[in-house]
């Protein structure tokens, strides 16, 4: 790797210090604010954000540090995981017709599949993607 890379756990991923500060440039730029109703206590709460301030002083001391190798949290694996089955989505769905499933079911597979990643991911049961999608053609 050419370029020098800190695992940062703010984000659940290694980063470059360029990547970071363009990171925290989009931040601010996006400028998340306002509040967002929670449905269990039936009141607004307040967005809690972090300053870009914070953000940089987390840089830096990440860079400031050697290289230290990190195992990536499950939930940055499967995140992973699932980024990659949606850019092989067409070569799994065409591998599944070449065992002989019709499109219908190797379509079916696909999905099951990734259910089952997600549901995994956020740790519940019986997550299902494909009802976002249900007429999705390939």
């Amino acid at each position: 790797m050419s370029e020098e890379v800190r695992y940062w756990p703010r984000l659940g991923i290694y980063v470059t210090r360029k990547f970071a500060e363009e990171y925290i440039e989009r931040s601010q730029e996006t400028g998340i604010t306002g509040e967002y109703l929670d449905n269990d206590l039936e009141e607004f709460q307040q967005l809690t954000t972090v300053s870009p301030l914070t953000l940089e002083r987390e840089v830096e001391e990440l860079f400031q540090t050697p290289f230290e190798k990190v195992e990536l949290p499950a939930e940055t694996r499967i995140m992973f995981q699932l980024i990659d089955m949606e850019k092989q989505k067409a070569s799994i769905i065409k591998g599944y017709k070449a065992e002989g499933m019709t499109l219908e079911d190797a379509k079916e597979r696909y999905n099951a599949e990734l259910d089952s990643l997600v549901s995994s991911a956020l740790g519940i049961e019986g997550v299902s993607t494909s009802e976002e999608h249900p007429n999705e053609e390939e």
